[in-house]
């Protein structure tokens, strides 16, 4: 089956920079657009992102955390509300984790919560058929359980409480939990694999472990993406970038630069792009 491509809509979209200081829309307004531009099956991928929005906010409300409603999901807060004392329009993997929760009869968000929502919704988004948005998933989640692992060795944590495990051949989950925290047995695994273990092995601050770990995602969907031109993969691709971009700017414009710069550096010294992907910008 032939992909639709939308020319038109891709061709208009500003070119987005990782170092972006400033972006001329939100990432609300984008997927407000994207509702009347896209067909009603490329628009539900769209939704099937969002859904790591929705549920942030469903903790949020759940266990009062007074943080911000994010209003870029796909639910407005008085429909989650509304579902959380009483479930039955939410994907499954929700309505399961309301269930759960609510037997728990926990009071407190932890990390066995968190885990748990995780955990089922990645088990959820990575059964898409889209193999773009199958990939970035995993992809995502392997970050995730490779940092985890490190900071459950550094603090004396079991891994088999904090790792994420789905599906049935999590190669990248299975050698975390045998504990080879070298990046040469993730390498046909894992893409970056030498730099997420670096920055994952570094004393670097939070902040900036974070960051270098955005930049790798960039670059990621900046190769997955190159011969996508005008397909949902490019607006998909083109949703998480600004999400990126939208973090980030919440920091100070100066400090964050800086940082950017020697991270970058740091990553250029150490790892040599391919040279097929060294002119991707005029796609991104």
């Amino acid at each position: 089956m032939l992909k639709r491509e939308y020319y038109c809509l891709v061709a208009g979209f500003p070119d987005l920079f990782f170092n972006e200081s400033k972006v001329g829309f939100s990432t609300l307004d984008f997927i407000g657009e994207l509702k009347f531009q896209l067909n009603s099956a490329d628009y539900e991928l769209v939704k099937l992102l969002l859904l790591q929005i929705d549920n942030r906010n469903i903790l949020n409300l759940l266990f009062q955390l007074n943080e911000p409603f994010n209003l870029t999901g796909n639910y407005n807060q008085d429909f989650l509300e509304k579902q959380i004392s009483q479930p039955g329009d939410l994907p499954e993997y929700m309505m399961r984790f309301l269930k759960w929760v609510k037997n728990m009869e926990a009071q407190e968000l932890n990390v066995e919560i968190e885990n748990k929502l995780h955990s089922l919704y990645f088990e959820y988004a990575t059964s898409t058929k889209n193999n773009f948005l199958k990939e970035w998933f995993t992809f995502e989640l392997n970050i995730k359980n490779v940092l985890t692992a490190f900071n459950c060795v550094q603090f004396n944590y079991p891994l088999e409480k904090h790792l994420i495990n789905v599906g049935e051949e999590n190669t990248v989950c299975s050698l975390l939990m045998s504990n080879r925290l070298k990046y040469e047995f993730f390498e046909e695994e894992l893409p970056f694999a030498d730099q997420i273990f670096r920055i994952a092995e570094s004393d670097a601050s939070p902040e900036e472990q974070e960051k270098t770990i955005d930049k790798i995602k960039w670059d990621y969907l900046d190769e997955q993406t190159f011969f996508h031109y005008f397909t949902i993969e490019k607006i998909l691709s083109y949703i998480l970038k600004l999400t990126i971009i939208e973090r980030w700017m919440k920091l100070d414009i100066e400090t964050g630069k800086a940082m950017l710069k020697k991270l970058v550096d740091e990553l250029k010294g150490s790892y040599k792009f391919p040279e097929e992907f060294s002119t991707v910008k005029g796609f991104s």
